[in-house]
């Protein structure tokens, strides 16, 4: 497994946790940017959104948290809540059945799977394998946004049918050329000009498009 594939967007308020600095040290390949939704984009299928114990309760007091998950259920992406340590053990003071209720409610009301790490490097080495995973299964044809009403939507939909292109880098491709014409005819150094796409990613759309 090249990678050269593990491509990581990473919201760039995540540098100061230190899980990025893990995924490079690991062969993944990080952009930065300010992601509307979510901490991660895995290879432009998966959107996490990583919480630690700390944060997560927080989050619960306040309310953000079921505005978070209700943005993450909406997104075409799937979406995946990391919760990373343990919430009943806090600084604050919550019932644990109010915790219990709102992971049930996570799951359940907005189908919002929950998955544990006990710290950063545990959370970077679940981020590598869940990528590693979304290779693996790189044969199966996945479309989030069903029947589109918008124009440029559907235009979205069918760059997505590239090699390794989801929603986030099918928006790049039409944000960057204009057009699936543009887009198309652009040869791998011009693919490489998109945020997200290195060489051999560039190189494997090439060869879907021309066949050769």
């Amino acid at each position: 497994m090249s990678n050269n594939l593990i491509i990581i967007s990473a919201d760039y308020r995540e540098k100061p946790s230190g899980i990025p600095d893990l995924l490079i040290q690991s062969g993944a390949e990080v952009n930065f940017f300010q992601l509307k939704i979510g901490d991660y984009v895995i290879n432009d299928e998966i959107v996490v959104e990583r919480k630690s114990a700390e944060d997560f309760i927080q989050s619960l007091v306040s309310g953000r948290l079921f505005i978070q998950c209700a943005n993450l259920s909406r997104t075409c992406l799937r979406p995946l809540l990391l919760l990373e340590g343990n919430p009943y053990q806090t600084a604050h003071k919550i019932d644990r059945q109010a915790i219990k209720g709102a992971l049930l409610s996570i799951v359940t009301a907005w189908q919002v799977p929950v998955i544990y790490s006990k710290n950063q490097e545990d959370s970077a080495a679940m981020i590598l394998l869940l990528t590693k995973q979304t290779l693996q299964q790189s044969h199966l044809v996945r479309f989030s946004c069903y029947k589109p009403k918008r124009i440029r939507n559907h235009r979205l939909q069918f760059l997505q049918g590239l090699p390794k292109t989801g929603a986030v880098t099918a928006s790049r491709l039409l944000d960057y050329f204009g057009s699936i014409d543009a887009v198309v005819n652009a040869d791998v150094k011009a693919l490489q000009e998109v945020n997200g796409i290195g060489k051999v990613v560039a190189e494997k759309i090439r060869e879907f498009l021309t066949g050769k």
